[in-house]
């Protein structure tokens, strides 16, 4: 069930950046990586070897979220920091439990990874050419990590031409071995472009499908992103959306 907070496709958006990643910019905003002090709240629903839904909201670099389904697993609230930390909480536990880069590198938890990462902050275009995803013309970005630190080495994004979306995403290990791919689909609509509403992950033969809905812009309350408000016997309980 760690795994499923990881789903939420937000975490970092650099502030500017230069005209070459004007497309990758709007790509990360359809994407629900959003500028300001706007941020954005999703129901999420899981498929795959484990089905689950839960809701979350990102904003300002960071994520919350709380399992909806299943019953056993109600409750259950998520964090993930600006910095890259990641953070996990259930009823029963005295404090919120760090998530180390080797458990979101496996198993579910990658899942939910790939969702999060920024393909602006945190990595760098080193390459860039001309290609195609399901029949659309996209520039193919390749993108190196800034620091070790960053979850994955490489990523190649697949972005199309016509309305600036990301499709889809590999992404690979230090030797160069591709670990997991991902597609994109944008059948939401928020700010009056088309906004995130599918990704389908594939990691070794399986297949997990996140579904995203009931998408809600707002500005949501600062302490809503603490680790005092996961849980534990002193944390204060953020206010549900």
């Amino acid at each position: 069930m760690k795994s499923l907070f990881y789903s939420l496709s937000a975490l970092l958006l650099a502030a500017s950046a230069s005209a070459q990643d004007a497309a990758l910019l709007a790509a990360e905003q359809a994407r629900g990586i959003l500028t300001g002090g706007t941020g954005v709240r999703w129901t999420v629903k899981v498929t795959g070897k484990k089905d689950a839904k839960f809701t979350a909201i990102s904003q300002g670099g960071k994520i919350f979220a709380e399992v909806v389904e299943p019953a056993e697993a109600t409750g259950r609230r998520y964090l993930a920091e600006a910095k890259g930390n990641m953070w996990f909480w259930k009823p029963g536990l005295s404090s919120p439990v760090l998530v180390s880069k080797r458990q979101r590198l496996s198993g579910d938890a990658a899942i939910g990874d790939i969702a999060s990462t920024s393909y602006v902050e945190g990595y760098k275009v080193t390459g860039q050419e001309d290609g195609e995803v399901k029949g659309e013309a996209a520039t193919i970005y390749t993108m190196e990590a800034n620091s070790l630190g960053d979850t994955y080495a490489k990523i190649r994004y697949w972005v199309t031409k016509k309305e600036n979306l990301g499709k889809k995403a590999e992404f690979y290990t230090k030797s160069g071995t591709l670990i997991r791919s991902s597609t994109m689909e944008y059948n939401n609509k928020a700010n009056g472009r088309p906004f995130l509403s599918k990704m389908v992950v594939s990691d070794s033969g399986s297949t997990i499908t996140l579904s995203f809905s009931e998408v809600a812009l707002d500005n949501f309350p600062a302490k809503l992103f603490t680790r005092e408000n996961l849980g534990g016997p002193k944390a204060t309980t953020g206010p549900r959306r």
